[in-house]
């Protein structure tokens, strides 16, 4: 019977998924690469270190994509990617006002006993607050690259392209912010209880959004560009 395996070691090949999805398509040999040397950790600590590094990696090739690479892409790339970045903070937004516990829920006492009188309770209720403002970034950027993926139009509102890149991030500042005021710098590592969902809700909310508006305000589809071009 096999060893059952680690939440340390769950948590790595968790954040081993993710590097591989953050990263380009151009880097799939990388991808490989860095879940064959995940395989030859024995320590769970070195594979978590080593899985972290990776998704540090896949970002960073994720912005040059973004900032220096080719803005020209065919639109059966760019609809999946968008997708990706936009579908969970369009789920997140829908969950904040009508889930179980969302904003629509909440009354006096519950206010008062879940927020008000408990520690960080404020900072939660705060983070509650911007899900639902900030949410709608999810829906709002789904909408933006369907008009970009069908008629080649990028939001011309310099106020809404801002918000589209730096909007999740704030909200993953909240969200970081939160956790510390509820449960001190230790809930932050990488061991503790619900980290897995911590950071990959951080990686998935704020990271994947703002670099996939980023990427979706600075370009336009590759087979569109060429039709404007010919008329």
């Amino acid at each position: 019977m096999s060893e059952p395996v680690s939440l340390r070691r769950r948590l790595a090949l968790a954040l081993m998924r993710c590097a591989t999805i953050a990263l380009p398509a151009t880097r799939a040999d990388w991808a490989s690469a860095m879940n064959a040397e995940l395989d030859h950790f024995e320590s769970d600590r070195d594979a978590s270190a080593w899985a972290i590094g990776c998704v540090v990696a896949a970002l960073r090739e994720r912005a040059k994509v973004v900032f220096i690479g080719n803005l020209k892409v065919s639109r059966w790339i760019l609809a999946p990617e968008m997708l990706i970045c936009f579908v969970p903070l369009t789920v997140l937004w829908l969950d904040t006002i009508g889930g179980s516990s969302g904003i629509i829920r909440l009354n006096r006492d519950v206010l008062q006993r879940y927020f008000l009188d408990a520690r960080g309770g404020t900072f939660a209720l705060v983070t509650m607050i911007a899900g639902v403002v900030l949410g709608t970034l999810g829906p709002l950027g789904l909408t933006a690259a369907f008009r970009l993926i069908v008629f080649g139009r990028t939001p011309s509102s310099r106020w809404f392209r801002n918000a589209l890149v730096t909007g999740p991030i704030l909200y993953g500042v909240l969200t970081l912010i939160t956790r510390v005021a509820i449960g001190g710098m230790g809930s932050l590592r990488f061991e503790g209880a619900g980290s897995f969902d911590l950071w990959s809700g951080i990686l998935l909310l704020s990271a994947l959004p703002s670099l996939g508006a980023a990427h979706m305000l600075r370009l336009v589809p590759q087979r569109l560009n060429e039709r404007f071009a010919a008329s």
